[in-house]
């Protein structure tokens, strides 16, 4: 699959040990007392968090995170008082990759330890001696949002051989797991909060997954504060820059669509249609590069070469194409009723819808 292809069929890509920008967009929203709170309650829904308040929720600054043997540091510390004056520290990791980290139970401990020991040698001597002097619990959650399914240790007994023989005797712990895939899309629109929104979105990969996903999100976000709106935009803007070659003017034509209120199947075209320009612009310039001067002709016919693989490849979304409707579009060489077909392809429904609609147009 040529490199602009595998842009375009997913909206995020990875490069090692490189954080793209849009999951930064996570990072921000659960930096917010109140969204982090939201999440725990909605996400994670452990009992003992229900009784929370976002009074009760301290972010802990940048000193305040440890690295584990990788040199990585946490994503998010929360300080979090509960009732009886016990205080609780939160940590988040945000597994935003494609693949499982089978390593991630020992990357808690490691956590787990710097941070107490750091709290331990930060108290005064006297108070750590002090007979009723307690170590804070530590609360470790991960939240994945890969599409393989999580096959990780969970707890660091099941990660040590034969940890299940020693019961208590042997050290444990276990972390909170919010896994994106498991979670139903009816419920993460449930609500309506930015992170909300950007989960919903950041569940879809294909193209035209997310062209619906997309302009949901961006009615719903308009019902929030104008800060929530800006910072959801941002996001936004993070993911199309990555399947948009990185184009300004692209992402800003998508983005002006998302937000004027216009009807669905219009944005969905205009969405689809800046992936398509840029593709046919790689395409071009890659037969350019193999034609002489002066070949005109074909240079006309790579383009609507070029433009019956796009009219073919957005129905193949919808399911088979019947033979004769292959032949029917492969046999079509004018090019404005190419352009129109592949509008028509963008907008539809159901292939039996588009076989109507260009029958109609003879």
């Amino acid at each position: 699959m040529e490199e602009t292809e595998r842009l375009v069929e997913t909206h995020r890509w990875e490069r090692p040990g490189i954080r793209s920008p849009h999951d930064r967009g996570y990072k921000k929203s659960l930096s917010r007392p109140g969204e982090f709170l939201h999440f725990l309650k909605k996400y994670v829904k452990a009992d003992w968090m229900m009784e929370l308040e976002e009074c009760d929720l301290d972010l802990c600054d940048k000193e305040m995170l440890e690295r584990d043997y990788a040199g990585k540091e946490a994503d998010l510390l929360y300080r979090v008082h509960v009732p009886g004056g016990r205080e609780v520290y939160i940590f988040i990791l945000q597994e935003l990759q494609s693949y499982v980290d089978y390593t991630m139970i020992f990357r808690v401990l490691i956590y787990v330890v710097n941070t107490l020991v750091k709290y331990f040698l930060d108290t005064d001597k006297k108070e750590r001696e002090r007979v009723g002097f307690r170590l804070p619990s530590m609360v470790p959650i991960v939240f994945y949002n890969g599409q393989d399914r999580w096959t990780a240790a969970r707890s660091l007994e099941e990660y040590q051989s034969g940890g299940h023989l020693f019961g208590r005797h042997i050290l444990n712990l276990e972390y909170y797991l919010v896994d994106l895939a498991e979670i139903e899309e009816e419920y993460i629109l449930s609500t309506n909060r930015v992170l909300d929104n950007i989960m919903y979105c950041d569940k879809y990969r294909k193209k035209l997954e997310l062209v619906g996903a997309v302009r949901a999100a961006c009615d719903r976000v308009r019902k929030l504060g104008l800060q929530e709106q800006e910072e959801f935009r941002n996001w936004v803007k993070y993911i199309l820059l990555s399947v948009c070659d990185n184009s300004e003017a692209l992402v800003d034509e998508i983005l002006s669509w998302a937000g004027n209120g216009e009807d669905d199947m219009a944005f969905e075209y205009t969405f689809v249609r800046v992936f398509r320009e840029e593709r046919e612009k790689v395409r071009e310039e890659a037969r350019e590069e193999g034609l002489a001067e002066g070949h005109a002709e074909g240079r006309a016919e790579g383009r609507v070469e070029a433009k019956t693989e796009d009219i073919l490849e957005l129905l193949e979304e919808l399911g088979a194409v019947p033979e004769d409707l292959k032949e029917r579009i492969s046999g079509q060489k004018d090019w404005d009723t190419l352009r129109n077909w592949l509008k028509l392809a963008a907008r539809v429904r159901s292939i039996e819808e588009f076989k109507g609609r260009i029958s109609m147009s003879r």
